[in-house]
C-alpha cells in the first residue's frame, strides 16, 4: 500500500542498500577510530529503519516487477517478500543497537570489519529478498553465506574456526544444489526470471526432481533437519549480532525459497510434496527442542530453538501445501497465515533472546549457563527481556508465539478432518508432534531462567555482573516490547496477515472466527494472582500468631552453593529417557568428518572463501 505522504518506498530501499554498502566500505577504512565505529553503527541504523519504513508500504502490493532507482537492480514485489524485507529490518535496528553498545569492548580493527560485515550481509539479504530471477537470488545469497562465513571466524580460535568450515562446505552443498535445480528449469524455460518460470508448465519428473533440489539447497540455508549442522555451532561462535542475523535473516531466506518452490514458481503441489515437508518440519520441530535441553552453552541452546522454530514455521509452509493439493483452502489460509505470522514472531523473540544473552557474554564473559545464576537481581532489564522470549518461544499465552501457532494448530485440525486416510493419520500425528515440542520449551524456559537468572551466582564473574548500557539493553528489549504487542494485538494484526496473502474480506472473517482473544487471556492472567491475595485480605485477621522462629531444616547440612540445581541435573531425566535419540547426533562416523577439517583443507577453503567474496562483490558492483 503506497502512502502519497511517504517516501516513494522504492526509493527509500535504494538509499537503504547504497547506505549499507557505504557503511560497510567505511567501517573497513576506519577501522582504528572505535568512536567512528560506533557512529557508523548508527548509520546502519538508519539504513534499517528505512528498510522498515519501505517494507510496510510495500506490505499489501499486488505482485508486480519494478527496478530500484539509481541502482537499476530489478526486484520483485509482493505481500511475502516485503514481510521477509521487514523481519530482516526489524533484526537489522536490534543487531545495530547492539554494536553500537558493544564496540567499546571490541578491538578497532575487529570492531570496524565486524560492522563491516554486518553491513553487506543486511545488504545482500535485503535485496535477495526481492530478487526478481533466480541468478540473483543465488548470487546473493552467496554472499550473505560467505559474510557469515567471516563473522563466524571472526575470532579465530579452533571452535570458531571449525564451525565456519562447517557452515562453509555445507552452503556450498546448497548453493550447487540450488544451481542444478535452477539449470534444470533454464533448461525448459530458457529464462531465470520468476515470472517466466511460474508461465512455463514443466514435466512431472522434472518438477519433481527440481523441488527435491530445490528442497535440500534451501533446506540447507534454512537449517532443516538433518542439514542442520551448520547452525548450533555458528550461533555460538559469531558475535551475538551476528547470530541474530543468522536466525533471524539468512535463515528465512532459506524458508523463503522452499515456500517459492513449493507454493510458487513450479504451480499447485502435489500431495507427497506438502507431506515430505510436514514430515521433516516437524522432526526439525521436535529433534530441535529436544537437543536443546542437553545443552549448557546458552547461545547454542537458543540455536537449537531457533531449529524447532524453522520446523514450526514449515508447518505452516507444508500445510498450506497439502492444503493446496487437496484444494482445502481453509486449511490453505490457516497453515500460510500461521507460518508467516511466526516467521515474524520468531524473529522477534529470538532477537529478545540472543541479544539478552550477548548481553549477558558482555557483561560477564559467560556462555556456560552452570556458570551464570543470580542474574535477575543483578541485570534486571536483561532478565525481564529473556524471560518475555522464552515465553513467546515457548508459546504460552498471551505472547506472540502462541498466537501464531494456534493458527498453526487450527491448519492441522483442518488437515484431520479432510476427506481421505492420509489427512486422519497425518493430521493427529502431527498435532502431537508440536504439542510435545510446545512441552520441551516450556522444560527449557524452566532451565534457562531458572539456572542463569535465579538463585545464587555460581562464581566470580556472575556475582560481579551489573546492567548494561543503554543501546545494548534497547538491543534486547525491543524486540521483548514487540513480542508484548504482536502477542496482545494479535486479533488486529492477523486479519491483516490474511490480507497479505490475498484473502477476501469474507475468507479473513472465517479465519478470525476461531481466534483466541488473547487481550482477553492476558486480562484473566494478570486477575489471577488477585484471587490469593482476596482470600489472604479476608483471612488475614484470623491468623494464628507466630510462636516458633528458626531457619529451615536442611537435612542437617548447611547450604552451600553445590546444592542449587544444575542444568546438568535439570536434564538428566530427559536425558537418560530419550538416550536413543540423542544418539542420532553422531550418526556420521569421525572417520569421514575428521579428514574434512584437517588444518591444510580449513586453511585453503578460508583463501577460497576470501577470493569468491571478492569476486561477488566485483560482480554485485558491475
Amino acid at each position: 500500500m503506497f502512502y502519497p505522504i511517504a517516501p516513494d518506498p522504492l526509493s527509500l530501499l535504494t538509499l537503504a542498500f547504497v547506505g549499507y554498502l557505504l557503511f560497510a566500505l567505511l567501517s573497513w577504512l576506519l577501522a582504528p577510530w572505535p568512536r567512528v565505529n560506533a557512529l557508523l553503527g548508527g548509520g546502519t541504523l538508519l539504513c534499517a529503519i528505512a528498510t522498515l519504513l519501505a517494507a510496510g508500504q510495500l506490505l499489501f502490493a499486488p505482485l508486480h516487477s519494478a527496478r530500484l532507482p539509481w541502482l537499476r537492480y530489478a526486484v520483485e514485489i509482493s505481500g511475502i517478500n516485503a514481510l521477509l524485507l521487514l523481519v530482516m529490518a526489524l533484526c537489522g535496528i536490534c543487531a545495530a543497537l547492539y554494536h553500537i553498545g558493544s564496540v567499546a569492548k571490541l578491538n578497532a580493527s575487529a570492531g570496524g570489519r565486524l560492522g563491516g560485515l554486518i553491513n553487506l550481509m543486511l545488504a545482500a539479504l535485503s535485496a535477495a529478498a526481492i530478487a526478481d530471477n533466480a541468478l540473483a537470488l543465488l548470487l546473493l545469497l552467496e554472499l550473505a553465506a560467505l559474510c557469515g562465513y567471516f563473522l563466524i571466524v571472526h575470532a579465530p580460535n579452533a571452535k570458531s574456526l571449525r564451525a565456519g568450515h562447517s557452515q562453509f562446505l555445507l552452503m556450498r552443498l546448497g548453493t550447487l544444489l540450488l544451481v542444478i535445480a535452477f539449470a534444470l528449469i533454464y533448461t525448459h524455460s530458457h529464462s531465470l526470471q520468476f515470472s517466466v518460470i511460474r508461465a512455463t508448465p514443466l514435466p512431472d519428473a522434472l518438477r519433481n526432481g527440481v523441488f527435491l533440489l530445490a528442497l535440500a539447497g534451501f533446506g540447507i540455508f534454512a537449517g532443516v533437519m538433518p542439514l542442520h549442522a551448520w547452525v548450533p555451532q555458528s550461533h555460538s561462535s559469531a558475535p551475538a549480532s551476528a547470530a541474530t542475523l543468522f536466525s533471524g535473516a539468512l535463515m528465512k531466506v532459506g524458508l523463503l525459497g522452499i515456500l517459492k518452490i513449493g507454493l510458487d514458481l513450479l504451480g499447485t503441489p502435489p500431495l507427497w510434496w506438502g507431506l515430505l515437508v510436514l514430515l521433516l518440519a516437524a522432526g526439525t520441530a521436535f529433534f530441535g527442542g529436544l537437543y536443546a535441553l542437553m545443552e549448557h552453552d546458552l547461545r547454542r541452546l537458543l540455536a537449537y530453538h531457533t531449529l524447532e522454530n524453522i520446523g514450526i514455521i514449515l508447518l505452516g509452509i507444508g500445510g498450506a501445501m497439502v492444503g493446496m493439493a487437496l484444494q482445502q483452502p481453509l486449511l490453505t489460509a490457516f497453515a500460510l497465515i500461521g507460518g508467516l505470522f511466526h516467521l515474524l514472531n520468531h524473529s522477534l523473540f529470538k532477537s529478545a533472546l540472543l541479544l539478552a544473552a550477548g548481553t549477558i557474554e558482555q557483561q560477564t564473559g559467560l556462555k556456560d549457563m552452570e556458570k551464570m545464576g543470580g542474574l535477575a537481581r543483578l541485570m534486571p532489564w536483561t532478565a525481564i527481556s529473556l524471560l518475555i522470549g522464552l515465553v513467546a518461544m515457548a508459546a504460552l499465552p498471551p505472547l506472540n508465539g502462541f498466537a501464531s501457532e494456534w493458527l498453526i494448530y487450527q491448519g492441522l485440525f483442518h488437515f484431520s478432518a479432510a476427506p481421505g486416510f492420509i489427512g486422519h493419520l497425518f493430521g493427529p500425528l502431527l498435532a502431537v508432534a508440536l504439542a510435545l515440542t510446545g512441552a520441551l520449551a516450556v522444560m527449557c524456559v524452566s532451565k534457562v531462567f531458572g539456572v542463569a537468572c535465579l538463585g545464587a551466582p555460581r562464581c566470580a564473574a556472575a556475582a560481579q555482573a551489573v546492567q548494561a548500557n543503554l543501546c545494548l539493553t534497547l538491543s534486547h528489549a525491543l524486540p521483548a516490547l514487540l513480542c508484548l504487542v504482536c502477542g496482545l494485538g494479535a486479533p488486529w494484526i492477523i486479519p491483516l496477515f490474511a490480507r497479505l496473502i490475498g484473502m477476501t474480506a469474507e475468507q479473513s472473517l472465517s479465519v478470525s472466527d476461531t481466534l483466541v482473544s488473547t487481550p482477553l487471556i492476558a486480562i484473566l492472567l494478570l486477575a489471577m494472582p488477585l484471587l490469593p491475595l482476596l482470600i489472604a485480605a479476608r483471612y488475614q485477621t484470623r491468623r494464628q500468631p507466630r510462636r516458633v522462629q528458626g531457619s529451615a531444616w536442611t537435612c542437617g547440612y548447611g547450604h552451600e552453593e553445590a546444592m542449587v540445581i544444575t542444568a546438568t541435573g535439570f536434564a538428566q531425566p530427559l536425558r537418560v529417557m530419550c538416550a536413543p535419540l540423542y544418539q542420532l547426533r553422531r550418526w556420521l562416523p569421525g572417520s569421514l568428518i575428521n579428514p574434512l577439517h584437517c588444518n591444510a583443507f580449513v586453511a585453503f577453503c578460508r583463501g577460497l572463501a576470501a577470493v569468491e567474496l571478492a569476486v561477488l562483490l566485483v560482480v554485485a558492483f558491475a
